[in-house]
């Protein structure tokens, strides 16, 4: 019965585990244009176009309402002559130099806003996207823990009768 009850419990606590809520909206472009098309949910997705050979640039601002990591993924088509991805927050950014598509993983805290950005792009007409997905933390994670208490359990009424 016992065994019964905490599955259930743990089952209970694996169901409730959902991921973060992300927001991006737009921060400013220069020579391309720009949209969120979905916001306020675990991905967030966004693009634009450029529509003339040039130097061009575009900005979004991220926030998060938990801690959670997330899968930053930019997406170009045609692909890019040249640019520089930069991330972070205002006093403390990465950049990175791409000249395809690029992805990679970040921690982001609650209640800080990122700036996430491609700069000094060239490029003929190209369009562009850029999806913020939040990783859950896996059910699994709550199954162990009380999986490995039932097993020390068992493992001192097994020394206590011996």
């Amino acid at each position: 019965m016992k065994k019964a009850m905490l599955f259930i419990v743990a089952l209970l606590f694996s169901v409730s585990v959902n991921a973060a809520t992300l927001s991006l909206t737009e921060a400013g472009s220069t020579n391309a244009s720009q949209s969120v098309d979905l916001s306020g949910s675990s991905v967030v997705l966004a693009g634009g176009t450029v529509s003339k050979k040039s130097t061009w640039g575009s900005a979004f601002s991220l926030t998060t309402d938990t801690d959670t990591p997330v899968v930053i993924a930019w997406s170009f088509n045609p692909a890019i002559t040249g640019a520089t991805l930069v991330f972070g927050t205002l006093g403390d950014t990465v950049s990175y130099a791409i000249t395809e598509d690029f992805s990679f993983t970040a921690m982001l805290t609650a209640g800080t806003s990122y700036i996430l950005s491609i700069i000094d792009a060239t490029s003929g007409v190209v369009k562009y996207d850029v999806s913020v997905s939040a990783v859950p933390v896996p059910a699994a994670l709550f199954l162990f823990a009380p999986a490995l208490l039932g097993f020390l359990g068992m493992r001192r009424k097994t020394a206590v009768a011996a």
